[in-house]
C-alpha cells in the first residue's frame, strides 16, 4: 500500500510539473501565431486522446516519465527539409561519401532496390548536388542526359528520376524556425520561468494555507544535518542523518544538550552511541579545539571549545502567515533557492546534495509518509530545480536551445542541421552521462545510510 501511495504522488508531482513546464512553452508559442502540432503528457505511443483544438492535439502516452509540446519547425529536420541519397559503395583507402538532397522523400527510395544502382549513377548524383544540398543547374542537365542514356537498368532510372523529383518545400510561415529570434528564444524562455513561477506560486499559498516548514536554527536537534570533510567526525564515522543518542553512557535527547557537552570536551575523547536506520554504533571521537562566537552581555565574544565538525539538524515547525508575509516568505524563499543552487552545483557539497530519480523517489516516499503538505513542498522545490536545471546551458535542454539561439544571434545566420544535428548530439552525451553519475550517487548514497 505504501508503495502505491508512494508511486501516486511520485506520478501525480511529476504530471503536474511536466504540465505546467511545457504550457509555458505553449502559451508562448500561441501567442507568438507558431502551429502547435501536439501536446503530450509522458511519452510513447499514445493511450488516450483527449481532443483536438486550434489546430492542437491533446494527448495521454503510455510511459510515464514527463511530456513534451510540439511546435511545427521546432526539429533539426525542420530546419531545412532534406534525406541522405545513396552514397558510393566503400572502397580500400576511400570514405565514403555522404549528402543530403532538400526535398527529397526517403520513402521514394524504399521501392527501388539499391543493390542494383551502381556507383556510377551514385557518383554522378553526389556530384549533381552543390553545397546547398540542392540540384545544381550543371548536375540536373548531367542527370538528365544520364537519364535518356541506354546504359542504365529500371531502378537506376528510377533513382534518377525521384533524385529529379525532389522539390524543395517553401517554409511553414507558421513554423518555429521561421519567426524573429527574439519570439524563439521567448518560446523556450517560457518554459523554464513558468516552473519558477509555479514553484513561487506554491510556496506562497502554502503560507497561508498549510504553512511552510521554518526550521529553528537556535533549536537544534541530535540528528547530524552535515559532516565536514577531515574532521574528527568525519574520520571517526559520522554520516549524514545519523541521530546521536548517548555520549560517554549519557543518554542525549535534545540538540543543545548534544553540543555542549562536545563543547566542553575538547581533547577529551568521547563515546559516541549513534542510530543510524536501524542500527546502532558506537564511534570514538576526540573533539579538537576551536573557537566560537558568543553573546554574553550583549557583546560577541569568542569562546574557545571543543568541535568534531557537524552541523545538528534544526528543529523544523510549520508556521502559517497571512497573506502578506506569505508573499514575503514564498519571495525568500524563491531567492535562496535561486543563489544556493548554482552555488552547490560548482561546489564540493555537489555530491552530497543533488539527486536524480532515485533520490526524488525516496524523497517523495518519505513526504507521503509524512503528509500531503510535504509532497507539496517538495513539489515546489522541484519545479523551481526544474527551472534552474533547464537553464544549464547544454544542447536538448531549454538553456542548450538558447544558447544556439545567442550563437545564431552573433553569427547572423541559422545553425544547418548537421550543426544543431551535432550539438544535440552532445547534449545527449553528456545528459546520458550525468543521468547514470547521478543516479549511481542515489544508489550508492542510500547504500551507504543503509550500512
Amino acid at each position: 500500500m505504501e508503495g502505491l501511495k508512494t508511486a501516486f504522488y511520485f506520478l501525480a508531482v511529476l504530471s503536474v510539473l511536466v504540465i505546467v513546464h511545457e504550457w509555458g512553452h505553449f502559451i508562448v508559442a500561441k501567442l507568438c501565431r507558431m502551429r502547435v502540432e501536439d501536446f503530450s503528457l509522458f511519452f510513447g505511443k499514445v493511450i488516450y486522446r483527449i481532443g483536438e483544438r486550434n489546430g492542437t492535439v491533446y494527448n495521454i502516452r503510455a510511459i510515464p516519465l514527463g511530456g513534451f509540446v510540439k511546435i511545427a519547425g521546432m526539429e533539426p529536420e525542420d530546419l531545412h527539409p532534406a534525406a541522405p541519397v545513396l552514397p558510393c559503395r566503400e572502397a580500400p583507402g576511400r570514405r565514403k561519401a555522404e549528402k543530403v538532397l532538400h526535398g527529397l522523400n526517403p520513402d521514394a527510395l524504399h521501392a527501388i532496390n539499391t543493390d542494383n544502382i551502381s556507383d556510377r549513377v551514385r557518383q554522378a548524383v553526389l556530384d549533381a548536388i552543390g553545397p546547398d544540398s540542392l540540384l545544381t543547374e550543371t548536375g540536373r542537365q548531367e542527370l538528365q542526359t544520364l537519364l535518356h542514356s541506354t546504359g542504365i537498368n529500371s531502378d537506376e532510372h528510377r533513382y534518377i528520376e525521384t533524385i529529379l523529383g525532389a522539390r524543395p518545400q517553401p517554409p511553414d510561415p507558421d513554423g518555429y524556425n521561421q519567426k524573429p529570434i527574439w519570439q524563439r528564444a521567448a518560446v523556450i524562455f517560457a518554459g523554464p520561468f513558468m516552473s519558477l513561477m509555479f514553484g513561487y506560486a506554491l510556496f506562497c499559498v502554502m503560507g497561508f494555507t498549510t504553512g511552510l516548514p521554518m526550521p529553528d536554527f537556535e533549536n537544534p536537534t541530535n540528528v547530524v544535518e552535515r559532516v565536514s570533510p577531515d574532521k574528527p567526525g568525519a574520520r571517526a564515522g559520522l554520516r549524514q542523518g545519523d541521530r546521536i543518542i548517548e555520549i560517554n553512557g549519557r543518554p542525549i535527547t535534545q540538540g543543545r544538550q548534544m553540543i555542549e557537552t562536545i563543547h566542553r570536551s575538547a581533547g577529551v575523547p568521547l563515546t559516541l552511541k549513534v542510530q543510524r536506520g536501524a542500527e546502532t554504533l558506537t564511534l570514538n571521537v576526540v573533539p579538537e579545539p576551536g573557537e566560537i562566537e558568543d553573546e554574553q552581555g550583549g557583546r560577541v565574544v569568542k569562546k574557545r571549545v571543543g568541535l568534531i565538525g557537524f552541523i545538528p539538524r534544526p528543529v523544523v515547525e510549520w508556521k502559517r502567515f497571512g497573506v502578506a508575509d506569505s508573499i514575503a516568505t514564498g519571495t525568500r524563499l524563491i531567492y535562496v533557492q535561486l543563489t544556493e543552487t548554482p552555488k552547490i552545483l560548482f561546489s564540493k557539497r555537489v555530491k552530497d546534495n543533488v539527486g536524480g530519480p532515485v533520490a526524488i523517489v525516496s524523497k517523495v516516499h518519505e513526504d507521503s509518509q509524512e503528509g500531503p503538505r510535504h509532497v507539496l513542498f517538495t513539489a515546489a522545490l522541484l519545479s523551481v530545480s526544474l527551472c534552474i536545471f533547464n537553464l544549464l546551458p547544454i544542447p536538448v535542454l531549454d538553456g542548450g536551445h538558447l544558447m544556439l539561439l545567442f550563437i545564431e544571434f552573433v553569427r547572423r545566420r541559422k545553425l544547418s542541421t548537421r550543426e544543431v544535428y551535432a550539438a544535440q548530439m552532445l547534449g545527449l552525451s553528456i545528459i546520458g552521462a550525468l543521468f547514470l553519475l547521478v543516479t549511481y550517487n542515489d544508489i550508492a548514497r542510500i547504500l551507504f545510510r543503509a550500512h
